[in-house]
């Protein structure tokens, strides 16, 4: 319902219907009411947020469930445990280094002494072998061999 008192009309919209002239519908999900990718639809005077998969629910998707807050917890824990194990790792490496290189103590040259010891001793020692052919025909008879397929290849 309008009146056209002066120059500017002024018009009373039914609910869901705004404008100077009650020409365009109220569109709740503008304001992205929905968290967490939560998809947002628009009903008469009010709109719904649909929350996509099973980590989130709630009118705006704004709760987490159980489920998702045990499995970050879990793979934080995880993440913990492995940096401090890497960590372990990197500091042990730098302390043998440090006894190495600063204090002249090697740590591993018993260990490394003995397995160049035990690879030492598995080696065979290299022998020189003469291979010797069998059926192979001595040097005059391959002269002669060959002579005779010479003359034989200019014969035809």
């Amino acid at each position: 319902s309008c009146s056209d008192n002066t120059s500017v009309a002024d018009c009373k919209c039914a609910p869901g219907w705004e404008g100077t002239h009650c020409d365009r519908k109220i569109d709740n999900c503008t304001t992205k009411p929905c968290d967490n990718n939560g998809v947002c639809r628009q009903l008469l005077l009010n709109y719904s947020c649909e929350c996509l998969g099973d980590s989130y629910y709630g009118r705006h998707c704004e709760l987490t469930s159980k489920k998702t807050v045990l499995l970050q917890t879990v793979s934080k824990s995880f993440a913990y445990v492995a940096i401090i194990a890497m960590t372990l790792v990197a500091t042990f490496i730098i302390t043998l280094d440090i006894l190495k290189y600063c204090f002249g103590i090697d740590p591993a040259s018993d260990e490394l002494n003995k397995i160049q010891r035990q690879n030492q001793e598995k080696k065979p020692t290299p022998m020189i072998q003469r291979l010797v052919y069998a059926n192979t025909p001595s040097p005059m008879v391959a002269k002669s061999i060959s002579s005779d397929e010479k003359t034989s290849a200019k014969s035809s």
